[in-house]
């Protein structure tokens, strides 16, 4: 029973951390279960064990069962697939694991995906592709791996032969290239540890590549004897490092190629000398995992040692798995011979099976009787997602878009933000926070004052939340709990006409002008005219008055509504009203700044809007600070239908009551809180033409938006302070940044 109950990995809550053996018992079970195989084996058949043989190409029924009864007549450790279909291959593993007296470990070579082998599985792009990512990009290459890992482990594969970890340092290598991450030693091993955790995140052995790294050469194995002329100290702190961090995380195999490296042994293929495996990899830099030996059949290794002697000297220099012996009876037999001839060799063969043995316990065992099945169109989606998601992080027509507004003086900088099926796909910062030369650099932590945007990352969701309490409806009168509306022309007016912005509220008064009373401008509100003209007109003053009612009908103002109901339960730390007042010291440094106002001298801290200043910062049309990250998770609890997290924040209906149009009919795009698409997309409007009817969001005068899709499940926010130094002109909105941004975003998407 334990057996099955065993989880083959163990990952950190943040699985990007080390993996680690699932405690004590484990391991004691581990080894019982080695040993008492070890006992039913003969010395033949505990060779073999170490051994891992390529499956012939293009075989029928007849000619794979043939090849399934001599193999595991042998007692093989395990087989390789190199080519064919996913079709094909699923029976023959079932056959071929049928017929082991011992559990096979199933492998493939798989560095791009099952695709690179199987011809009707998907290709991912080759890693140099994934190697242009930003640092804060790197949870797409983890994706990766997660999916190549639990599509192997659908097709009763236990061990992928991926990642490559060699550094592209060579441009005339005729081997390795693209499938290296790149020239740059920390990011090949922060984005090889990304796919070997992902890819062990399901089971999955990952196997780092080609140790002691293959990327500086300008020869190809498979056909010659390739040789690294460095010296040990650039072999250390180059061609080792991205090996080193593997093994820190805790990557399930190493395998070792066939070079001569002559600062540690110019006699000896890497693959077969002591040196390198027991000495320097073993030994020296304390690796405990699987040691896998690149293919045996490779020129590298057989212009010099054939005939069993490449297979024996492997062993002996420590490897744990022979990988693709040509001659497997001869291989057998020469180990054989050799080890009824020295003790030492015989204790090398039985240290190497009993730790292959318990790696089969641990990668095998624990899914022996799971259904082996064909990935089907489900997964393909998720790989295109992926890649997807990459498209999107590398198109450099966003950085040219940002970096033309920046160079035009459109802004100084900003922050982008895009999510898509719930995970974070691009995030960049961009620019500085003025610009001075001096100022500092826009990080993902940089602050910025939201200005309109605060209708539906504060008022609306207010209001929401109210509703789905029963304390309000949408189709009250807002002067069932403003009593100074009454006896005024604003007495009819409903909830939902002012948040469709068809309650005939004029656009914008300077009441600041006259007071900085928060209570006198309700009042000024309460007696300016409506507007003569029915229909759809935008106004700051009804989201004002909604952040009273919000105070008289919960008891608390709109600031310490919002961060009890919502911001603090999301864990958000940078959104707040009044922020040098609310947010810690370390935040309020990374205030962008807005204005320079002649009153008021540089804002920065303070709310831009004049009328939100007047009221003490807290307004329910403006004066909301934040970053584009937690923006993005208030919008993705709404594309989510008011759950984030696993915590539900709203009703889904109540979502969908405020996301939608309620005055379609008269002309009024608007959602409740909420713009909308236009009716007729433009290349000039608010949003994107690209954008569906179904999308919303808001745009806010600082230079600010965000956009919700639920038809893409997409989430998108673009924060700047293009008001800085002075709000005129608006070249921000004339060179459609924004919107332009949005578009290369979706053109993406469709273009998939």
């Amino acid at each position: 029973m334990l057996i099955l109950m065993m989880l083959p990995f163990e990952a950190s809550a943040q699985h990007h951390q080390r993996f680690v053996a699932t405690g004590l018992t484990y391991r004691d079970a581990a080894s019982r279960w080695a040993d008492s195989v070890m006992n039913t084996l003969s010395l033949e058949q505990r060779i073999a064990q170490l051994m891992v043989v390529r499956v012939p190409l293009n075989m029928d029924d007849n000619q794979a069962k043939e090849f399934s009864n001599t193999m595991n007549g042998y007692g093989v450790g395990g087989m390789c697939f190199f080519v064919g279909t996913a079709e094909r291959q699923a029976p023959m593993t079932r056959r071929f694991q049928h017929d082991a007296r011992v559990p096979l470990l199933i492998c493939i070579d798989g560095e791009w995906g099952l695709g690179m082998r199987l011809k009707d599985m998907f290709s991912f792009p080759r890693n140099a592709r994934f190697g242009k990512l930003s640092s804060n990009a790197d949870n797409i290459v983890y994706r990766m791996g997660e999916e190549i890992g639990r599509q192997c482990r659908m097709m009763g594969i236990h061990v992928n032969f991926a990642p490559v970890v060699d550094i592209n340092s060579n441009p005339k290598n005729p081997v390795i290239g693209t499938r290296s991450f790149g020239t740059d030693r920390e990011r090949v091993a922060q984005l090889g540890t990304m796919y070997a955790l992902g890819q062990q995140s399901q089971g999955v052995l990952a196997v780092a590549k080609h140790f002691p790294g293959h990327g500086d050469t300008d020869a190809d194995s498979h056909f010659e004897l390739p040789v690294i002329k460095h010296s040990l100290e650039y072999i250390d702190t180059v061609d080792l490092y991205p090996f080193k961090q593997l093994i820190t995380a805790g990557v399930g195999g190493v395998m070792v190629a066939h070079l001569r490296v002559d600062a540690y042994d110019n006699q000896m293929p890497s693959s077969l000398s002591p040196i390198l495996v027991n000495g320097l990899l073993r030994k020296q830099m304390g690796y405990q995992g699987l040691v896998i030996t690149d293919g045996l059949d490779m020129k590298g290794v057989t212009n010099t040692f054939g005939k069993g002697n490449g297979e024996l000297a492997a062993l002996m220099a420590g490897n744990d798995i022979l990988l693709l012996p040509p001659d497997v009876p001869q291989a057998i037999d020469v180990i054989r011979r050799a080890a009824e001839a020295s003790d030492s060799v015989r204790r090398e063969v039985d240290n190497h099976c009993f730790r292959v043995l318990k790696a089969k316990y641990r990668l095998v065992m624990p899914f022996i009787n799971d259904a082996i099945e064909v990935p089907g169109e489900e997964r393909r989606q998720v790989c295109e997602d992926i890649v997807t998601d990459l498209n999107i992080n590398l198109d450099h027509r966003i950085d040219s878009i940002v970096q033309n507004a920046i160079d035009a003086k459109a802004m100084p900088g900003c922050q982008v933000v895009v999510m898509r099926k719930g995970r974070v796909v691009f995030d960049r910062a961009y620019g500085n926070l003025t610009y001075d030369v001096f100022s500092a650099p826009v990080t993902s932590s940089t602050v910025y004052d939201l200005a309109s945007v605060t209708k539906v990352t504060a008022t609306t969701l207010a209001i929401m939340k109210l509703v789905d309490e029963d304390k309000i409806s949408i189709n009250d009168r807002l002067s069932k709990y403003l009593p100074y509306l009454i006896d005024t022309d604003k007495e009819r007016i409903t909830i939902k006409q002012v948040m469709s912005h068809c309650a005939r509220l004029k656009a914008f008064d300077s009441y600041w002008q006259h007071t900085s009373n928060r209570d006198s401008i309700l009042l000024l509100i309460a007696q300016s005219p409506l507007l003569e003209k029915e229909g759809y007109c935008y106004s700051d003053l009804g989201f004002i008055l909604l952040s009273d009612l919000v105070l008289k009908v919960s008891g608390m103002p709109l600031d310490q509504f919002v961060d009890r109901h919502f911001y603090r339960p999301m864990g958000l730390e940078s959104t707040a009203f009044n922020p040098l007042s609310n947010l810690h010291s370390s935040l309020t440094t990374q205030i962008a700044p807005t204005e320079r106002d002649p009153r008021r001298g540089l804002i920065c801290g303070t709310v831009h809007d004049p009328n939100a200043y007047a009221m003490g910062g807290v307004s329910g049309h403006a004066g909301l600070f934040s970053n584009a990250r937690e923006v993005a998770r208030l919008m993705q609890m709404l594309l989510n239908g008011g759950e984030l997290d696993g915590r539900r924040f709203l009703s889904k209906k109540t979502v969908e009551t405020f996301t939608r149009r309620h005055f379609e009919r008269q002309g009024n795009r608007r959602a409740l809180g909420f713009d909308k698409q236009l009716f007729n997309p433009s290349s000039n409007g608010q949003v994107c033409p690209e954008a569906s009817q179904a999308s919303y969001g808001h745009t806010g005068f600082t230079g600010t938006m965000v956009w919700v899709d639920h038809e893409y499940d997409l989430v998108y926010v673009f924060l700047s302070n293009r008001v800085h130094p002075s709000a005129t002109p608006n070249r921000l909105a004339q060179m459609n940044v924004r919107t332009e941004i949005q578009s290369v975003i979706y053109n993406n998407l469709i273009s998939k």
